[in-house]
């Protein structure tokens, strides 16, 4: 899958102690060299009653349970629309972070409300780039995931998937197209690979952005 990929490509190059914040089942993990501290941090409730799973650390991450410049890499990997107070967030990783380290950030933008009623927020690029600012750091890298084609396929996946199982659940009668549904989804998917591919980049609506900040 593309996003293994890029996981596995952003994990490659850490070392020291890594901190992924909100880690849920914590599979960057597997992806970072033997060498690496990783350091899996989320809330108890999330992980105990959501997830059923165990982090390293239970914490909040608008309050890291971590003195000052102990930690070399965070790891926020579409946390921040989920939590209250992202500013807060922002400046506490700055704060556990050493001088020159590093934070990778994912976030949505065009993406559909879930782990309801706990989603917040949705950035810009330039609402990114503002946050970055006011928390002390320097951006890196970014990238805009997502050409606009491959954007609207994923809309148009997520909410025919939602209206049969809305159908289903219901015992709608149209619940019988939902026959149709992989095959759907197949030919919307592939037409919009075809297109993104024989397009040239553009970002105008992706549905993820990802960048690298460091703190200066």
């Amino acid at each position: 899958m593309r996003e293994d990929r890029n996981l596995q490509a952003t994990c490659d190059e850490l070392s020291g102690v890594v901190l992924d914040i909100g880690c849920a089942d914590g599979k960057p993990k597997q992806y970072l060299p033997a060498e690496a501290q990783y350091v899996g941090l989320d809330y108890f409730d999330t992980a105990s009653n959501w997830y059923q799973t165990r982090p390293s650390v239970f914490g909040d991450a608008q309050q890291l349970p971590f003195p000052d410049d102990v930690v070399d890499h965070a790891l926020l990997l579409d946390v921040l629309e989920h939590i209250p107070d992202p500013e807060r967030c922002l400046a506490e990783i700055f704060r556990v972070l050493k001088p020159g380290g590093t934070l990778t950030i994912q976030v949505p933008f065009m993406y559909p409300v879930h782990d309801a009623p706990l989603d917040f927020h949705r950035w810009t690029r330039f609402g990114l780039h503002r946050a970055a600012d006011r928390a002390g750091f320097n951006i890196n890298r970014e990238v805009a995931i997502g050409h606009p084609a491959e954007t609207a396929a994923l809309g148009a996946n997520i909410a025919m998937s939602k209206t049969v199982l809305n159908w289903i659940s219901g015992r709608n009668p149209l619940m019988l197209l939902g026959a149709a549904m992989p095959l759907l989804v197949v030919s919307i998917n592939c037409l919009a690979w075809v297109v993104a591919s024989l397009s040239r980049p553009e970002d105008m609506m992706p549905h993820s952005y990802r960048m690298v900040w460091t703190k200066s």
